[in-house]
């Protein structure tokens, strides 16, 4: 057994040097790892709300009517994203039913609702962190473009700040790989 936060950092580390920040956000949790010189410096990991996670997107993109590739893309697509609240899933999806029955367009409402997610993450999870550039997204979610897209907008950042590694639904068991034969060389 590898602790997850130890296999992830390991991962960074180690393929992903110059990375500062990682954030881990899959079905049921997400994670923020602090690098220092390819080393983990501090984390911190969501409560036990989904509010935060893949499912709660998964489950939104369902009763929308749409697979979470479609959401995904979708999400890239808006140009106001209406604001959704983003600490509760019940708030979250009383906002969103609230802008379908206005007529607002399902995209500007998922764009809307991935926003939410990202400040819900950097307001909770990130709270009274500082999060260094650039950044690693990892985790199954790191797929959803709408995700991405609203990281990069709530964090004001550059095009290249944010890092989506080929493999990075696979990261927390390659981290795990190279903790292991690390411990072994020992």
């Amino acid at each position: 057994f590898v602790n997850e936060i130890i296999a992830l950092s390991s991962a960074a580390g180690a393929l992903l040097p110059g990375v500062r920040t990682v954030i881990e956000m899959g079905g049921e949790d997400a994670k923020l790892l602090m690098m220092e010189e390819g080393r983990l410096g501090d984390f911190a990991a969501n409560s036990v709300c989904a509010a935060g996670t893949g499912s709660f997107l998964d489950q939104q993109a369902s009763r929308l009517g749409y697979t979470i590739e479609q959401f995904s893309e979708l999400a890239t697509k808006s140009l106001r994203p209406p604001r959704i609240a983003g600490r509760c899933t019940v708030f979250a999806k009383s906002d969103m039913i609230h802008l379908q029955q206005k007529g607002t367009p399902d995209y500007e409402i998922i764009a809307g609702l991935c926003l939410a997610v990202a400040r819900n993450f950097v307001g909770t999870v990130g709270r009274g962190k500082r999060l260094a550039r650039p950044i690693a997204f990892l985790g199954g979610v790191a797929a959803n473009q709408g995700m991405a897209r609203a990281f990069s907008s709530v964090m004001q950042m550059e095009k290249d700040e944010l890092i989506i590694p080929k493999y990075f639904s696979a990261m927390g068991a390659i981290g795990a790989v190279f903790h292991l034969m690390k411990n072994e060389q020992n």
